[in-house]
Formats: C-alpha cells, sequence, structure tokens
C-alpha cells in the first residue's frame, strides 16, 4: 500500500488564503508607513489597522479550527480496507462510495480537512468501481463519514 492522500491542517485553500491574507497585510503596511506622516489620512490608518486585524484573527481561528478537527479525527479514527462498492460519479462533484458497507460521499461541508477530490478534478484517489483501498475515516456525528487518510495501489489493484 501507498499512502496516497491525507489530510493536513495546512491544505491548498487554507494556504492560499493565509497568502492572499499576507499580501494584503503587506500593502496595509505599506500604506500605514506611506501615511505616517500624514495627519489628514486617519480614515485609512484605521481601515488598514482594522483590515489587518481581522485577517490576523481569521486566520489564527481558521487554523485552530482545522488543527483541532484533525486531532479530534485522528483520535477517533477508524480504518476500512477493501474494494470500492456502489461508486456514483456525480457531475456536480458530490463522488459517492462504500468499502464493506461503510459509506463515504464527499465533498462535505461538514468539515474543512476531509478528503473532497471528486473524480472530475485532476488528482482525484477514488476513480472506479473495483479498486483497491485502505481508508481512515471518522464520523463526525452528522452520519457522514470523513476520510483523512486514503492508501492505496497506484493503479488501485490488490498488491
Amino acid at each position: 500500500m501507498e499512502k496516497v492522500w491525507e489530510a493536513r491542517v495546512f491544505s491548498t485553500g487554507a494556504t492560499l488564503f493565509l497568502i492572499i491574507s499576507l499580501v494584503i497585510v503587506i500593502y496595509c503596511v505599506y500604506i500605514l508607513k506611506n501615511t505616517l506622516s500624514n495627519s489628514n489620512s486617519k480614515v485609512n490608518k484605521i481601515v488598514c489597522i482594522f483590515v489587518i486585524a481581522t485577517l490576523v484573527i481569521i486566520n489564527l481561528l481558521n487554523i485552530n479550527d482545522r488543527y483541532t478537527e484533525l486531532k479530534h479525527a485522528k483520535m477517533n479514527a477508524v480504518v476500512v480496507e477493501g474494494k470500492v462498492e456502489n461508486f456514483v460519479y456525480s457531475a456536480n462533484g458530490s463522488d459517492s462510495f462504500s468499502v464493506n458497507d461503510v459509506y463515504f460521499k464527499y465533498p462535505t461541508i461538514d468539515t474543512s480537512i476531509g478528503y473532497d477530490i471528486p473524480k472530475r478534478d485532476k488528482g482525484a484517489i477514488i476513480t472506479h468501481e473495483g479498486q483497491f483501498v485502505k481508508i481512515t475515516y471518522f464520523n463526525n456525528n452528522n452520519c457522514n463519514n470523513i476520510i483523512i487518510k486514503i492508501e492505496t495501489t497506484l493503479d488501485g489493484s490488490i498488491y
């Protein structure tokens, strides 16, 4: 088995938001630096300080939430291994399947860390019926099994 996908605190979306926030903060610092000597730009200073504080708080809360969710998920993880069955590919990206009678559906808005790459997207791991997988998941008490790790062979067959 190869580890193909695993949940992380800093996923692509979280990292992208962090980078965009950093660019905005740098721009605000630039504005603040250039308006220090100009007392007429009080509004600019207030807006920039508000934007910086807001982005810092949002990013810290987001990172903390993701870290806490991933820690909780790993502590309550269950493993299922077998062939992908009842694979339903949806054009809207809401794929579903089961492995040994454990049902999975993704993407879901109930979590920020779970596997959410539908078959139609590049980098999808679950691609076909009969694919052999080992999935680590947790149930988030909303009747959803959230995938936090997928292991499979590159061709999806049993080794």
